[in-house]
């Protein structure tokens, strides 16, 4: 019932934000915009894109290297399946899949490639607000936004003490954790440990600071690509805007994906990508047509190839889907 609660409004939010996204637009002149564009500068602008993810490989890498040193390739192929899988379905469960496969695929704990796949959201999180924060630096931002900025930087700031304390507390609290899952039933006290067991690991890139630090250097490298190609491919329309411009874009359309919408995020990304476009400047017309190719350009080659790798596997869409929600749970953790 709650899942098709949240399909059904990520339905409505996707549907309204387009409203929004085509409000005050001349389809005809789209059209025209569409006609006119040099599509020279999709190819550039897909090789960035592409390098950006083998980035998110890398930085994956090294937040599982406390579990297993797996080869950056294979970290390549199942980040790619994850994305297909959320640009295809609903309920985001891109990230179940991928700890699912690497899971099968390595005799690792799923849960723990789980928490891994979490603390990249978190070094997305803080990437994203320092690339607002440098943008602020150099583009006039409302007041609300700075505000806004603040009050996220403050938060992510306390989620990631709260990660490395945790992960260098463990042995503190030893004693403690086994005495409480004592008091409870057997089946019940054994889940527990093992959950806690995997939550721990999943932790330990905090307690090497190098691996933890090449983590968050590596995002950083790869939201740099992503918005350099959103840099390029608005060539091939004519917009000429500073780089921080698609800095501050990338960061705003990405940190508000966590809103629910329809699979590939429909509607949540485009809305911030035109109204920064506009804000500084761009045509309605222009912005519009624009977004609309960027987003295509972030979601078919990666659906394309994502569906490639899963026929390497010799998997189905369907078999990640039910296989994913069925294994990596609580009982398979």
């Amino acid at each position: 019932m709650l899942k098709n609660r949240t399909l059904w409004l990520g339905i409505i939010i996707s549907l309204g934000l387009l409203t929004l996204v085509f409000y005050g637009t001349d389809f005809r002149t789209i059209g025209d915009v569409f006609r006119t564009a040099n599509y020279f500068f999709l190819l550039p602008a897909l090789g960035l894109y592409f390098i950006g993810v083998l980035m998110r490989a890398i930085r994956w890498h090294f937040l599982l290297r406390p579990i297993k040193s797996i080869g950056i390739y294979r970290l390549f192929q199942v980040t790619v399946i994850g994305y297909m899988v959320n640009d295809l379905l609903p309920l985001r469960i891109g990230e179940l899949v991928r700890a699912y496969i690497l899971g099968e695929t390595e005799q690792i704990s799923k849960a723990s490639v789980l928490v891994t796949i979490v603390l990249e959201r978190v070094f997305d999180g803080v990437t994203m607000l320092l690339f607002i924060g440098i943008a602020s630096f150099f583009l006039p931002l409302p007041t609300s936004l700075r505000t806004l900025l603040l009050i996220g930087s403050l938060l992510f700031a306390a989620v990631i003490v709260v990660l490395v304390m945790a992960a260098g507390m463990r042995e503190r609290f030893d004693h403690l954790i086994h005495r409480v899952m004592a008091r409870l039933p057997e089946r019940w006290g054994t889940l527990g440990l093992r959950l806690i067991d995997s939550f721990f690991h999943g932790l330990s890139v905090f307690r090497n600071p190098a691996d933890a630090g090449l983590a968050l250097l590596f995002s950083i490298f790869a939201w740099l690509f992503e918005a350099a190609m959103y840099s390029v491919l608005a060539l091939g329309f004519g917009i000429a805007l500073p780089f921080p411009v698609f800095v501050l874009a990338t960061a705003v359309a990405n940190l508000v994906t966590i809103i629910p919408s329809t699979p590939g995020y429909v509607g949540v990304f485009d809305v911030p990508v035109k109204g920064i476009l506009t804000l500084f400047g761009v045509d309605p017309n222009v912005a519009t047509s624009y977004t609309l190719l960027l987003h295509a350009a972030l979601i078919l080659p990666v659906v394309l190839l994502g569906l490639y790798y899963t026929w390497r596997l010799g998997l189905s869409i369907t078999q990640l889907q039910k296989r994913s929600q069925s294994e990596v749970s609580l009982e398979n953790a």
